[in-house]
């Protein structure tokens, strides 16, 4: 992603969307703490790619709100992001502002956790580059070590996929795990892509 610095407002972003949430392993608790938390004035504004429009603006308390819209499928999401630092690395930590399900009762929206997701950056300048969690990865490292990380995985059919379930181990279970699964081919797949 390239930062362009004659408008305040506009970036260029080599990312995709997570508003494929029935994809993604949901954690229940957040994946930072308050002295994690970061801010970095580099990442607000409006970061663009193809049909999709990432746009970061400061909420306060070291969150920032996400707005990422995909104007040809006329989909968009908004999210609480925090920017935050695990030893030298840098991670926002995701949260859905609203779960709106049009077609379903009122009881499946209220059922479902608005839990954290995780996205690495690896850089900022001279471009943008992100990261998202391997989720196939991580349900078959969770499957074959189970007692890793606490959490409750169910296989349910989605339009995405057989996976569902959240992450249930507190901030500091959550932060080691992640620390020790940065390497290649493991918690986070390859720049600008998701599973």
């Amino acid at each position: 992603m390239k930062n362009n610095h004659q408008s305040p407002y506009l970036h260029t972003v080599l990312v995709g969307t997570v508003l494929l949430l029935s994809a993604c392993i949901p954690s229940v608790h957040p994946f930072f703490t308050a002295c994690d938390v970061v801010e970095e004035p580099r990442l607000l504004g409006a970061w663009r790619e193809d049909d999709e429009t990432w746009t970061f603006a400061p909420a306060g308390g070291g969150a920032m709100q996400l707005r990422i819209e995909q104007s040809k499928k006329g989909r968009h999401g908004e999210f609480t992001a925090h920017l935050f630092k695990l030893k030298d690395q840098r991670f926002l930590d995701l949260v859905v502002r609203e779960l709106k399900l049009p077609d379903q009762v009122g009881l499946v929206p209220a059922s479902l956790i608005a839990g954290h997701l995780l996205v690495r950056i690896h850089a900022l300048e001279p471009e943008l580059e992100l990261s998202f969690c391997d989720y196939e990865w991580l349900e078959r490292y969770l499957l074959v070590h189970p007692a890793a990380l606490a959490c409750r995985l169910e296989r349910q059919k989605h339009d995405d996929g057989e996976l569902g379930g959240a992450l249930t181990a507190d901030t500091a279970a959550l932060q080691a795990f992640v620390l020790a699964h940065l390497g290649d081919g493991e918690l986070f797949g390859p720049v600008g892509q998701r599973s």
